[in-house]
Order: C-alpha cells, then structure tokens, then sequence
C-alpha cells in the first residue's frame, strides 16, 4: 500500500485533510464510498452551513455526537472534511473540528475513519 501523507488543517468549524492522489477520481471515490457504507456512513443532504452540501454521515446523535465526512476532488488532490455535530437525528447545533476534548471520543473515530480513507484514495492507481 502506498505511504500515506497529507495535511491536517482545523477552522473554527471543521478539520480539513488534503491527500495527494495519482489515481483516476472515479475509481477513488467508488473505492471510498465502500470504505465509508462500511464504516456505516450514509450519504445525506447537509443543509446546517446554508450550503446545499452532499455529505457522508454516520449516527443519530442520540448516544453519540454525529460525524460527518465530507470528500471534495480536485486536480491531484483529494480534500476531506470532517466534523462532528451535536443534535438529534437531522437537526444539527454547533460544527465541531476534530481536536479539543470536546466530544474526544467522536472526534477521534471520525479522524480514524478519514485516515482510513486518504489509505485508501492514495492506494488506488
């Protein structure tokens, strides 16, 4: 497998990844999207930021805070943002970046997931 390297960015609201990839996008985001339905995320609608955005999500926030990842391709360049928000099942309060201690246990799992994704969009050739 490739090594992976990328760099980690945090704003106010959320963490950003930027992966270098070789690999053709298509085949990447198929690749990423098996990872993800099987770390149980879904696609849904994001609508918290006034955007429209097409988000992967993974929990109700009735245990455990929501995670939300977040994939953007651009030339050679995979940018992923994630995020964790308080809540109940669509309604969403306060984005949250993955750092702090805040919500830790969340936060980690998500940024587990999002490394197990710049593995995989870098293995992809």
């Amino acid at each position: 497998m490739a090594n992976t390297t990328y760099t980690i960015n945090h704003s106010k609201n959320r963490t950003f990844v930027q992966v270098p990839i070789t690999g053709d996008p298509n085949a990447i985001d198929s690749a990423v999207a098996q990872l993800l339905q099987q770390e149980g995320y879904a696609l849904t609608q994001y609508n918290e930021t006034g955007l429209n955005e097409t988000v992967w999500k993974k929990g109700t926030g009735m245990a455990t805070a929501m995670k939300f990842i977040k994939l953007l391709y651009q030339p050679n360049m995979l940018v992923i943002s994630g995020w964790t928000c308080a809540g109940v099942g669509s309604v969403t309060v306060n984005e949250m970046p993955l750092k702090g201690i805040v919500g830790a246990v969340p936060k980690k799992s998500c940024m587990n997931t999002i490394k197990m994704v710049a593995q995989v969009a870098q293995s992809v050739q």
